[in-house]
C-alpha cells in the first residue's frame, strides 16, 4: 500500500465518522466502518514505511553504513591501505619518488 492509498482510508474513514449523520442504511454502522478504514488507512501507512525502509536498518551501529556507496568507500580505503603497505610504491628507489624539499 502506497502512503496516499493510506491517507485516503484516513480521510474517508473520518469522514464516515465525523461527517457523516448517524443513520444505519440496512444495518450498516457507517461510523464503526469509519473507524475500521481510519486504523487500516494507519496500519497501511506504518507498513509502507516499514516496507519502504526494508533495505535500510531501522538501528544502525554507530558508523555503520550498508549502502552501495558505504561498500565502495571500505574497498577503496582497504585498497589504500594494501598500496601503502607496499614497499615498492613507496620506497626511495622507486621510479618517481621525489626527496621531500624543506
Amino acid at each position: 500500500m502506497r502512503t496516499g492509498t493510506g491517507i485516503f482510508l484516513i480521510t474517508a474513514g473520518a469522514v464516515l465518522r465525523f461527517a457523516v449523520v448517524a443513520g444505519s442504511p440496512h444495518g450498516l454502522n457507517l461510523h464503526v466502518v469509519g473507524i475500521v478504514l481510519i486504523l487500516a488507512g494507519i496500519l497501511g501507512l506504518l507498513l509502507s514505511l516499514l516496507t519502504r525502509h526494508g533495505s535500510r536498518r531501522l538501528i544502525r551501529s554507530a558508523g555503520e553504513d550498508d549502502s552501495r556507496v558505504g561498500m565502495r568507500k571500505r574497498a577503496a580505503a582497504a585498497n589504500v591501505a594494501a598500496i601503502q603497505e607496499d614497499d615498492k610504491f613507496f620506497s626511495k628507489d622507486s621510479p618517481g619518488h621525489q626527496n621531500p624539499v624543506l
